[in-house]
This record gives structure tokens, C-alpha cells and sequence, in this order.
């Protein structure tokens, strides 16, 4: 691509847009590389939560693992520390799967919150706009319509 002429085209839109255009143009782009960088950054697997496909056979493990140790118990103060083990490994992968869960929330309020500010961008943009829009009608006559 020829960049001569790809900054000739940006000078051209640049030019013929306006500003309100060409504001809403910046804010698509600032907006997309936000959300971009918010999906990419906090997403679950940025910050080692561990996947759903690894909780199913991460809990058949600690099952596995609790049925071979009872079945070496004997007597109810082994039995109690056979269990502890067992929630022990339950918990481990309770907090993963937690750790997922608020990853994934934290993103989409993110995202929400980016949604949010384009809406908000693009209705200020519409307002500004309007007035632009009914000052310049205000300057000119209105026409008369004889009968």
C-alpha cells in the first residue's frame, strides 16, 4: 500500500467529514482498542484461573484419589482425616472455579462500562450536533408561504 496515498485519503475525509464526524470516528477507534485490550487483558486465562473443561476431571481426580484412601481406613480417626485431605482437594478447585467466575465478571463490567461511555459519546456527539445544526438554521430567513 502506498502510504502517500493513504494519508492523502485521510486528509481528504479529515477535510469533508467535520468535526462531529470525525470525532465519532476517533472514538470508534479509542473504544475498539478498549475493548480490545479489556478482552485480551482480564479475560480468565490472563489472570491462571484454570478452564471448565479441567474442573470435571480435576474433581473425578480427588474422588478417585478419596475412594483409595477410605478403603486403607480403619476406624472413624482416619475416616476424619481421609475426609480433610478431600475437602482440602474440593477446595482447591472451588477457588479456581471462583477465581474464574470473578475474572469473568470483572471483564464484562469493563466491557459494559466501555459500552456505556460510546452511547454516552455518541448521544453528547448528537446534541452537539443538533445545536450546531440549529444555530446555523437561525441565522438564515425562514421562507413565507403566500396564499
Amino acid at each position: 500500500m502506498n502510504v502517500g496515498k493513504s494519508k492523502g485519503r485521510i486528509r481528504k475525509f479529515a477535510a469533508s467529514a467535520g468535526p462531529i464526524q470525525l470525532t465519532r470516528v476517533i472514538l470508534g477507534a479509542v473504544l475498539g482498542l478498549l475493548f480490545i485490550l479489556t478482552w485480551v487483558g482480564t479475560g480468565p486465562a490472563a489472570v491462571d484461573a484454570g478452564s471448565p473443561s479441567t474442573w470435571k476431571s480435576d474433581l473425578a481426580a480427588a474422588s478417585v484419589k478419596n475412594d483409595v484412601n477410605n478403603g486403607e481406613t480403619k476406624g472413624a480417626p482416619q475416616q476424619s482425616v481421609v475426609n480433610g485431605w478431600y475437602a482440602n482437594d474440593i477446595a482447591a478447585i472451588t477457588a479456581t472455579q471462583n477465581t474464574y467466575i470473578a475474572a469473568s465478571s470483572a471483564r464484562n463490567g469493563t466491557l459494559l462500562t466501555l459500552l456505556g461511555l460510546g452511547v454516552a459519546g455518541e448521544l453528547i456527539l448528537r446534541g452537539l450536533d443538533r445545536a450546531r445544526l440549529s444555530t446555523a438554521n437561525a441565522g438564515t430567513p425562514q421562507r413565507t408561504h403566500i396564499q
